[in-house]
């Protein structure tokens, strides 16, 4: 009963000191400063929207004077009035719109970074997962060869094998120890590339779970969106463009109207008064139509080039998904008629003597190679799979 219980707190433990790349991008989606930045820039223009949507403060005036009439008394004279700008509602409508549009074109642009940001640390992660696989790998070998050596220096104090084989031995040992440390350095950068980009503490003491790695697949179907947030902060620009155009589009911006009340000496006066802006008396309005329309005009461009660059993209790193598949797969398929059928015949033939221990060793190198090079391949693998996450401007 006492052993169950600490096989369950074991597991508890262990569970409860790994993390998975769910649980990273969860957090990172309400604690990363990128994501709390991206919610300040959403409560910012929100309440920039209703600023410009609310009308002009009403101007209050005043004035006094002292007054000294040749034919009458002296005295005190003053004015008070109300002053109030309309903005005509079209254009009032339009400029509000435009403004909206605006802002909902730059919270998209600041999902794009935050997209892109989550599909670094997929990929970050994945490499950190093959390089804690790999440090694992190579540990093994490294204390099964220490193991082996042991033996070998026993074999050589009691004459069965000669000094230089033993030599040789310790010298591939000494290699054997300077690589693992290399590895070990390897999947620290790796944790740390990963720690850079997630800038959140729950990860620094935790082990990846690594059990939640996308497979590698030779063909891949995607679920892509319509648009992706890029063309559709683009689209908000270009009705924002409309509704410049629109707004510009008018005989009169605004209009003022004001009431006052004047005390003069000898006469009481009541003020009623209207201004309005003739547009046509200058080409301000003009020209900011034509700038509108050339600028719709180049979002569009932009938009064009941006869906034939996805497109090209999109085509250049599938087949470059296909093709590091192909690689893995063959790769594979030599280590794993080399580690299985190959290896075992040499060790076989070194054990009985019919093979140096120099042929022996170059073998282990060769299988550790082979081993080197899947790890590149399944590294470029996930390189090129993210990217091509990024260009489809997809999560997973």
């Amino acid at each position: 009963m006492r052993i169950l219980f600490f096989l369950f707190l074991g597991t508890v433990y262990l569970y409860a000191s790994t993390i998975s790349l769910d649980e990273i991008l969860q957090e990172m989606k309400s604690e990363h400063p990128l994501a709390k930045s991206n919610q300040a820039y959403e409560d910012a223009y929100s309440e920039q929207n209703r600023a410009k949507s609310s009308r002009s403060a009403l101007r209050f005036s005043a004035q006094g004077a002292y007054a000294e009439p040749d034919t009458e008394d002296s005295g005190y004279e003053y004015g008070v009035g109300l002053q109030q700008t309309l903005m005509n509602s079209g254009v009032q409508e339009n400029k509000f719109r435009s403004a909206r549009y605006l802002s909902d074109a730059q919270i998209l642009e600041q999902k794009h970074k935050f997209m892109l940001l989550e599909n670094s640390v997929r990929l970050l992660y994945h490499i950190s997962c093959l390089d804690q696989k790999a440090i694992k790998q190579y540990r093994t070998s490294y204390e099964a060869f220490e193991t082996l050596y042991e033996k070998k220096e026993k074999a050589y104090q009691y004459g069965e094998i000669s000094k230089k084989e033993l030599l040789q031995l310790g010298i591939e040992l000494k290699r054997l120890k300077n690589e693992y440390k290399h590895y070990e350095g390897e999947e620290k950068i790796s944790r740390n590339n990963l720690q850079s980009k997630i800038l959140l503490p729950l990860y620094a003491d935790k082990t990846l779970s690594c059990e939640d790695t996308y497979p590698i697949r030779e063909s891949l179907s995607f679920a892509i969106p319509e648009e992706s947030l890029k063309e559709q902060s683009l689209n908000k620009k270009i009705q924002s463009t409309q509704s410049d155009f629109k707004r510009f589009d008018t005989m009169f911006d605004s209009f003022t109207v004001s009431a006052s009340y004047e005390e003069e000496l000898d006469t009481n006066r009541f003020i009623v008064g209207l201004s309005v802006p003739l547009n046509f008396t200058n080409a301000i309005n003009e020209k900011s139509r034509a700038a509108a329309l050339h600028k719709r005009s180049a979002l569009e461009y932009e938009k064009e080039g941006l869906e034939l660059e996805r497109t090209s993209e999109m085509a250049r790193l599938k087949k470059q998904l296909a093709q590091h598949f192909q690689d893995i797969e063959i790769l594979t398929s030599m280590l794993n008629q080399y580690e299985n059928e190959l290896m075992p015949l040499i060790e076989k033939g070194y054990r009985l003597g019919e093979d140096s221990a120099i042929e022996y060793l170059l073998s282990k190198r060769e299988m550790w190679r082979f081993k080197e090079d899947l790890l590149s391949h399944y590294k470029n693998y996930y390189q090129t799979l993210f990217s091509l996450y990024s260009v489809l401007e997809i999560k997973e």
